[in-house]
């Protein structure tokens, strides 16, 4: 019976040299198909064995005290409600009506925009250039020649 600690054999590690076998005062450890077995009812618990065994495959068993971990709170799984998603499916056809509108009223913003340019002889695409009306540039002072005009040069 185990009066000290107990022990057990790794048998990855156990080459079966015997080493073990032969310093075991209780003769508790045998070898058993090339590998020590150790007799838990005659071993004392003395250790000499792991002390002498080559290759550390004697461990002492290490007793300790199970400690269970306080639980996890399980995160909380969102669903929706009802409303909620009734609400989300009316903005969206909301915001499709604001579009709608906002496209109408820029498109006729900018053919109002398009009649004026017309209307006054310029090009929507050329800016800023005199028209056949002799109005000046977006300026009104001319321009490079009218300047050196003025200047006297």
């Amino acid at each position: 019976m185990v009066k000290g600690q107990a022990v057990w054999v790794d048998v990855a590690r156990c080459k079966g040299c015997g080493a073990c076998v032969e310093a075991c005062p209780v003769g508790a450890i045998a070898l058993i198909d090339g590998k020590a077995r150790i007799d838990q009812e005659k071993c004392s618990g003395c250790r000499v064995c792991v002390d002498t065994c080559p290759e550390n495959a004697i461990q002492p068993v290490l007793r300790g005290e199970l400690v269970t971990a306080p639980p996890r709170p399980v995160p909380a799984v969102r669903t929706p409600s009802p409303l909620a998603e009734t609400a989300g499916a009316a903005v969206v056809v909301a915001g499709a009506g604001l579009l709608a509108k906002a496209g109408s009223t820029l498109a006729r913003a900018a053919g109002r925009w398009l009649t004026q340019m017309l209307g006054q002889g310029r090009s929507p695409t050329t800016r800023g250039t005199p028209s056949t009306t002799g109005n000046r540039g977006a300026g009104g002072r001319g321009g490079r020649r009218a300047r050196r005009r003025r200047r006297g040069g």
